[in-house]
């Protein structure tokens, strides 16, 4: 919704759907922004009521720049038509409308949250018009809701999200069709919503996505597409994994244990209304449709990936956090020890990432945002003062700059091995971990390591269970006639090694007399020559096998391919490896 392109695009995508026997509700937002502009709606909005509320008069620009880009978004997309004059006229009033409303809030020098809500909601409002006209010029049976006069919530106890009150929207429903009719297409603003007092609100995070779900089981539809630009949920950060594969299906459990660790899934309350009617849920790139997507539901065919050997269906990572450890022989069999450690974090309004205790009871840990790490520690030494100068706790470590890395799959539930497996690459790509924490639903291994080794571990632990069952990384040393001609042989025979014995090969590097190159995720054996001329760095062989040493990659592999005296004075070093699993060949 970035353009009159994209929206045109969209449009003449929802009018394909509808057949003769089916009807479809799309739920848009607000436009957003596009190459070569800055000018994203709800971010404009939000500035302009900042800017309000600050008595800047700025907000005046903010409010004509709005009207400005859905003026000229309204005429490509709608062309000189009465639904352009419909549009601009519907749009000028608002403008009016909400130009007065800032400058309420302007002489005030404030903005209540019912202003500020009412306000930001007309970006969907606008967008939602937009669209509905242009279906109708593709000659759509269609219809415009406006959802705050369907949906209506009540704000959660913590005020980040908000609850249906299902039967009131239910009613509004029936009541919104009984004057519009049945139509074969919907279009309905994402995001919005009134309050029981019918004032209006918004859906909080992830509003949008939010709205479809509720919508899709309002009117129980058969399945819910949230269109999106990316090709679905990946096994890992395809940023920092390479080898991350699309998923075609999960659990809706998987998806709320992968999205609270930050991967591109919906948010755990976003799925809860589809949960609830058992609808499936489809995420799908908008800008390659030929994608099929990750399919979300009850049931996740993993025999689609791989042949079935994904027990582990994603990792993720949260960077940047803290480990606290709290310890002392005076905490063992002492009742509510952990309820005063954690009331205390709560009051400080910290929230706590994962948890791990020891069986003896002598230590507790948790890890907390980077930022909260300091702050953590010291209202726990302010609570647990008397116990300290007493000794009964001896210490409340703080350790920064640590990651949280997790496994997450429903089928590793009574799966004898994952977590040996999985610690197993950890030890291989020489990482350490410092907690680990498992629930009892087995869904979800959690262990805490070094920031530093974060993406090194997200890859040895994606290799494990996602590559070929032997995964080898080369290093050739000597690329001259002798070494160059086991590469070509490589190259040749890759896709063979890899389909008849699964041995999945790569080229980690290439060392000559003066030159090496170092890829973590491997040279291209086509094109390695051109790396070596272009991309590489003075030769150090003791380097190269310190580096070969902590690959996540679990098989490693030195060939000597050169008559220098040289390399075998390393011999001794890199034979030092084979702890490390690295082999050598001459």
């Amino acid at each position: 919704m970035a353009s009159a392109d994209r929206i045109r695009a969209a449009a003449e995508l929802m009018v394909s759907t509808v057949g003769p026997n089916s009807a479809t509700c799309v739920v848009v937002s607000a436009m957003g922004s596009h190459p070569g502009s800055s000018v994203k709606v709800t971010d404009l909005i939000l500035n302009m009521i900042k800017r309000a509320s600050r008595q800047d008069a700025a907000f005046l620009v903010d409010l004509a720049a709005l009207q400005e880009k859905h003026v000229e978004t309204a005429k490509q997309l709608l062309g000189q038509t009465p639904e352009l004059t419909q549009f601009v006229s519907t749009l000028l009033d608002d403008i009016t409308n909400l130009k007065a409303m800032l400058q309420a809030m302007s002489i005030a020098g404030m903005s209540t949250d019912a202003f500020s809500d009412f306000v930001v909601g007309h970006g969907e409002l606008w967008s939602g018009r937009l669209f509905a006209l242009c279906c109708k010029q593709l000659g759509a049976d269609v219809a415009f809701m406006d959802t705050r006069d369907v949906l209506v919530v009540t704000p959660t106890s913590d005020g980040a999200s908000v609850d249906l009150e299902e039967a009131l929207s239910s009613s509004r429903m029936e009541s919104w069709f009984k004057a519009n009719g049945p139509k074969k297409l919907v279009v309905a603003t994402g995001f919005i919503a009134r309050s029981k007092e019918g004032t209006a609100t918004t859906l909080r995070r992830n509003g949008s996505d939010f709205s479809a779900t509720i919508l899709g089981s309002l009117l129980r539809c058969g399945h819910i597409t949230i269109w999106t630009d990316v090709d679905g949920v990946y096994s890992a950060d395809p940023r920092k994994v390479p080898e991350a594969v699309c998923l075609p299906s999960m659990t809706y459990h998987e998806a709320w244990e992968l999205s609270y660790f930050g991967a591109n899934v919906l948010h755990p309350r976003t799925t809860l209304p589809a949960m609830k009617y058992r609808i499936p849920i489809s995420i799908r790139n908008f800008f390659n449709q030929a994608a099929k997507g990750t399919r979300i539901s009850d049931f996740a065919m993993d025999a689609e990936v791989y042949g079935g050997k994904a027990t582990i269906k994603g990792f993720a990572t949260i960077d940047n956090v803290t480990l606290i450890n709290v310890e002392g022989t005076g905490m063992v069999g002492v009742p509510g020890i952990a309820s005063r450690i954690f009331s205390c974090v709560r009051d400080a309004g910290i929230n706590v990432i994962m948890i791990s205790q020891a069986s003896s009871e002598q230590s507790i840990c948790f890890a907390v945002a980077g930022t909260d790490g300091e702050a953590a520690a010291k209202v726990l030494s302010e609570r647990f003062a008397e116990s300290i100068a007493a000794g009964r706790v001896s210490a409340i470590q703080v350790i920064p700059r640590c990651c949280v890395l997790a496994a997450v799959g429903q089928g590793m539930v009574a799966r004898k091995g994952v977590a040996a497996t999985m610690m197993g690459a950890l030890a291989k790509a020489n990482v350490n971990i410092k907690a680990m924490a498992q629930g009892s639903s087995e869904y979800n291994i959690t262990v805490l390591i070094d920031q530093a080794d974060s993406e090194r571990a997200l890859r040895a632990v994606h290799s494990r269970f996602y590559l070929s069952d032997v995964p080898l990384g080369l290093a050739v040393v000597g690329p001259g006639l002798i070494g160059g001609t086991l590469i070509s042989q490589l190259r040749e025979q890759r896709n063979q090694l890899k389909k008849e014995f699964g041995i999945d090969l790569r080229l980690l590097a290439v060392a000559s007399s003066k030159r090496m190159v170092l890829r973590e995720t491997g040279l291209d054996l086509d094109n390695w020559k051109d790396e070596l001329a272009n991309k590489s760095e003075p030769c150090d062989l003791d380097k190269l096998g310190d580096w070969l040493s902590g690959h996540y990659i679990p098989n490693r592999v030195i060939v000597d391919c050169t008559a220098s005296d040289d390399p075998p004075s390393h011999y001794p070093d890199w034979m030092k490896q084979v702890r490390k699993k690295i082999s050598l060949a001459a």
